[in-house]
């Protein structure tokens, strides 16, 4: 215990970061992550992969400083665009949208800016310290978890998703089993079998979590900006600053600190990390604080929450990283692979000879999120004018961020494909009250609880592991999970959450939902259908996530049909308002449909110059504004996605007719 808290080892560690060259790679690493979170569809893995090779050829000192300053910060600046355009910049900020979007819409970005950024702060430097406290004891507490235990875990973080479902917990745990479904897709790693692949390459590895995000959460969310036709903080204005953000942080330091907590735990297992953090220490938040019907409407505790939790997963990570070899996650592998490279060592010499290296790696988690806050709260206030920007300059401007972040994914036109078909799901379940983060938390979980279970089964009896003392635990903390915010908001007589983002579309009815019940009916019986044919280990998920969801859709349509008998099954009439509201709904969706035509047939640049143009034009915008959007799009596509990341845009249809009319011209 005195050596690992060596005093020399903690000052060795910071002098070797204080060179001239260590504080510039902390400030670039802090600064470029800053720029890189902020614009949708780029984020922390993908500059870590630029900056890696040359990162494999720096002093150890150096090498820490550069990826651990990138690693650190990668969830500070993405709350930009999930508080103004409900797009999550990273996997960490989506719990972000439920209640920092609403905030924007009602004239707060600036507080809810605030908060984020000083509650992310809070949680980066809780995280670290977190980190070194807890080196004595994490190496056997990890040991001692099996399968079993973090089968378990999953299952806890699952069980949230009851309370992610807000007005309508049927219809959310529908979501979730949808969710676990399209987990399933792709190679079966125990049997080899390809699951839902329709024998396509494309789907092999599964579909991609941004392009779920972005189609559920960030194109709906347009949809109804471009029907509402205003800025998006409807108020017309920016409202409390900052500071008052900062100061909800002190009002709420017990949240706060108790979602560092969680953010820490969630980073410490590998392969959950930053995509449920932030829905953890929502959840967590939700079930016990006051007043929980008031998340899911702009409250700042539902900002707070995840905030501070997705920074905090950063120390946690670091635990599984550092003392066993075992990345937490993609990000962290890559940081691995490149200490490894430099001498770095991860095990016992890490708490050995090593240890200065690991004190380092502390210093600049601390550092790192002092800058990365200072940066963001500098900017806060700029940013958040950009709420009061019309709907004809965000509208168009994000839809080109969102169609160039699914083409980033796994860069096939497929991507549109998908990308499509979940704008298709989310509008559909935003304009029927169905939750949507209990869909993006089961894709997430999916994998991890098939995995465990797996394991599980193949290693231990039943009565074996069942009595462990760790599931036990587990069990009963997943049952008090559930049970006590229903106690409670019975004894309370309070209403549930609303958890989703309004619909700005024409009204709708019962009999909408019956529709998609019987849809989703026969999804699962397709399912089913499917998996006959496969072996037992490969089927099996898929038979359990078809009942469970099958018996929700059962349950829904007996809700659904007594809602239609309750209303006489009565017409309804359609006023002005309505008809003009579906008409915009249908001009947007055109737009949409334009901007995909546009992509295939002529191309990214020429598309990406015309949309925003045409677009802000169209609805009132000058010609000054116009132009300026239409080129700032192609200087992006060119300065970063062309330069940097050196991506091949495929070739639209006139290029190829072109070359097949005149061939080698």
């Amino acid at each position: 215990m005195k050596d690992l808290y060596d005093p020399s080892a903690m000052l060795n560690g910071f002098l070797g970061l204080m060179t001239p060259a260590g504080i510039a790679l902390i400030i670039a690493g802090t600064v470029v992550c800053s720029i890189f979170a902020a614009m949708p569809g780029i984020g922390t893995l993908l500059l870590l992969s630029m900056v890696l090779p040359y990162a494999m050829k720096l002093d150890p000192f150096l090498c820490i400083a550069l990826l651990i300053s990138i690693g650190a910060v990668g969830g500070t600046a993405s709350t930009f665009s999930s508080v103004l355009i409900a797009v999550p910049g990273t996997a960490g900020s989506q719990a972000t949208i439920l209640d920092g979007h609403p905030m924007a819409k009602r004239g707060e970005a600036a507080r809810a800016f605030g908060a984020a950024y000083v509650g992310s702060a809070v949680g980066g430097l809780f995280g670290g310290l977190v980190f070194v406290l807890s080196l004595p004891v994490m190496k056997p507490l990890v040991f001692a978890l099996g399968s079993p235990e973090f089968m378990m875990l999953v299952l806890w973080g699952l069980s949230a998703v009851g309370v992610l479902s807000g007005n309508a917990p049927v219809k959310g745990l529908m979501a979730a089993a949808l969710g676990l479904g399209l987990s399933l897709i792709g190679t079966d790693a125990r049997t080899g079998i390809e699951r839902f692949t329709f024998e396509d390459y494309y789907l092999w590895n599964g579909i991609h979590l941004v392009l779920i995000a972005l189609g559920i959460f960030a194109v709906p969310e347009l949809v109804d900006l471009s029907v509402r036709r205003t800025s998006v903080a409807e108020a017309g204005r920016i409202g409390k600053g900052q500071w008052e953000g900062a100061k909800d942080v002190y009002r709420h330091w017990w949240l706060v600190l108790r979602s560092s907590v969680v953010g820490v735990w969630v980073g410490m297992i590998p392969g959950l990390g930053s995509s449920v953090a932030d829905w953890f220490a929502y959840a967590h938040a939700v079930q016990t604080e006051k007043n929980p019907e008031k998340f899911g409407t702009g409250d700042v505790r539902g900002v707070l929450a995840p905030e501070s939790a997705n920074n905090a997963k950063e120390g946690g990570d670091l635990i599984p990283s550092i003392l066993f070899g075992v990345p937490g996650g993609t990000s962290m592998a890559l940081m691995l692979t490149a200490f490894i490279s430099v001498g770095i060592q991860p095990g016992e010499k890490m708490l050995g000879e090593q240890l200065p290296y690991l004190y380092a790696m502390l210093w600049v988690l601390i550092i790192s999120n002092l800058i990365a806050t200072s940066i963001s709260m500098g900017f806060a206030n700029s940013f958040a004018k950009l709420s009061l920007a019309p709907f004809y300059a965000i509208v168009p401007m994000t839809l080109i961020f969102c169609v160039v972040a699914a083409f980033s994914a796994n860069y096939a036109w497929a991507d549109f494909l998908v990308l499509a078909i979940f704008s298709v799901v989310g509008i559909i379940m935003k304009r029927h009250g169905w939750p949507r983060p209990p869909l993006l938390v089961a894709v997430v979980l999916g994998p991890q609880l098939q995995n465990y279970l797996w394991l599980t089964v193949e290693r231990y009896e039943p009565q074996e592991w069942m009595l462990r003392p760790g599931v036990m635990a587990f069990a009963a903390l997943i049952a008090l999970t559930v049970a006590v915010p229903i106690i409670r908001n019975r004894r309370r007589k309070a209403r549930g959450m609303h958890m989703d983002l309004a619909s700005e579309g024409p009204k709708v009815g019962p009999k909408g939902d019956i529709a998609i019940v019987a849809f989703y009916l026969a999804l699962a019986a397709f399912a089913v259908s499917q998996a006959v044919a496969w072996p037992a280990k490969a089927a099996v998920p898929v038979y359990a996530f078809a009942a469970f969801g099958s018996a929700l859709a059962v349950a829904q349509l007996a809700l659904s049909l007594m809602a239609l008998r309750r209303s006489g099954n009565v017409a309804y009439a359609p006023t002005d308002e309505d008809r003009e509201k579906a008409r915009r709904f249908r001009e947007i969706i055109l737009w949409i449909g334009g901007l995909g035509a546009g992509i295939i047939v002529v191309g990214f640049t020429v598309t990406l110059f015309l949309f925003p143009l045409l677009y802000a034009r169209r609805y009132g915008g000058g010609w000054k504004l116009a132009l300026g959007m239409g080129i700032s799009a192609v200087a992006i596509l060119i300065g970063i996605f062309d330069t940097l990341i050196h991506i091949i845009w495929p070739e639209p249809l006139v290029e190829l007719l072109w070359d097949a009319i005149f061939p080698g011209k």
